[in-house]
């Protein structure tokens, strides 16, 4: 079967591998979509996000092909979602109530941990189908549902910050997971949600989201924010969506006193924090990490319920054969949409 392997940042090759054959307690899935995520971008970039000799895809839908024995949690057929391979059930995360920081589960993680086959491929093996394969409901596209990823990391930060009913909220970010913070921000009851990104062609995809305001983040218009939230003296929240240095120090900027900072974006480079001029205002700050099983299910009846929207999420489907050029365009700013999704095989509208 055809699969993409990554060599190292601004190495990608197409090539050639056995199909898997699932043993005892494994699922094979035929891959439809695959998204490429902004982490996919991030390592073709820059070193030392994934390890060589390893097929990236972390973000798929597909069908469920063959079954191995004394699996009965999905059937030939069924269509899934394929996910981290969730909590080990023994660790200090697991046992207090997050999984998705279990020590034991990222590095294992198809498409992410080292060696593993991800879904930039026409198959993918998952060893651990009772927590790695997410059934959809019946009604939902699979177009929808291979968003999971970049939706359930702003669904996941939202619930895990203070955001209250009636609450002002900044995100800095207008990316797929800013997109998916702003949505959940404003059905957790913000009032007033200001975005803040450096291209103005997103914000017409973060208002259809629920922002109330959208600036390019200078210094200047930060100033101008400052005005909608002169009340309180800054957002109750603010939400880190866009993985850079520069946006972090935008979000001690516009948080209020006794605010909270909700780190998502992950990158590489180091940022600095002065603790001179954040600790009089005790800030309180968070990092939020992926999302749990239970948090994707609640997304998918939300979803297929109408409660929360897909619509803004634009795509543009690409063969796997052009993995590496995607990734490039993205990587310059030349493809302005929420997520690319590769096609490794034959499309299905199901």
């Amino acid at each position: 079967m055809k699969a993409i392997k990554y060599n190292g940042p601004q190495n990608l090759q197409l090539i050639n591998i056995e199909k898997p054959v699932p043993k005892r307690g494994e699922v094979l899935v035929r891959i439809v979509y695959c998204g490429i995520c902004g982490t996919d971008v991030h390592a073709y970039t820059h070193p030392g996000i994934y390890k060589s000799e390893l097929i990236p895809g972390h973000e798929s839908v597909g069908i469920v092909e063959e079954v191995g024995e004394g699996v009965t949690c999905v059937s030939v057929g069924d269509r899934v979602a394929v996910g981290p391979p969730g909590d080990c059930g023994q660790c200090y995360s697991c046992n207090t109530g997050h999984p998705n920081t279990c020590p034991n589960a990222f590095p294992e993680t198809l498409g992410i941990g080292p060696g593993t086959q991800g879904a930039f491929a026409e198959y993918i093996l998952s060893k651990h189908p009772q927590n790695e394969l997410f059934l959809l409901p019946e009604g939902m596209k699979m177009e929808q549902a291979v968003l999971f990823d970049l939706i359930g990391v702003g669904f996941h930060a939202v619930r895990r910050s203070a955001l209250k009913l009636g609450d002002t909220a900044v995100v800095f970010g207008c990316g797929s997971v800013g997109l998916s913070v702003i949505q959940s921000a404003k059905l957790a009851g913000a009032r007033c949600v200001i975005a803040f990104d450096m291209n103005p062609l997103t914000f017409e995809r973060a208002k259809a989201s629920g922002a109330d305001f959208c600036f390019s983040p200078s210094d200047e218009n930060m100033e101008e924010a400052m005005k909608l939230l002169s009340h309180q003296g800054g957002a109750h929240v603010c939400y880190e969506a866009a993985g850079n240095p520069a946006a972090i120090a935008g979000c001690v900027k516009m948080c209020m006193s006794n605010g909270q900072i909700i780190i998502i974006g992950s990158d590489p480079r180091p940022y600095e924090l002065v603790s001179a001029a954040m600790g009089p205002r005790e800030y309180e700050i968070l990092f939020s990490f992926t999302y749990t099983k239970e948090e994707i299910h609640r997304l998918f009846e939300m979803i297929t319920s109408g409660h929360f929207r897909t619509d803004m999420f634009n795509t543009v489907k690409a063969p796997l054969e052009a993995a590496e050029k995607m990734i490039i365009d993205q990587a310059q700013g030349n493809i302005d949409v929420a997520r690319v999704l590769l096609v490794p095989g034959e499309e299905e509208q199901i």
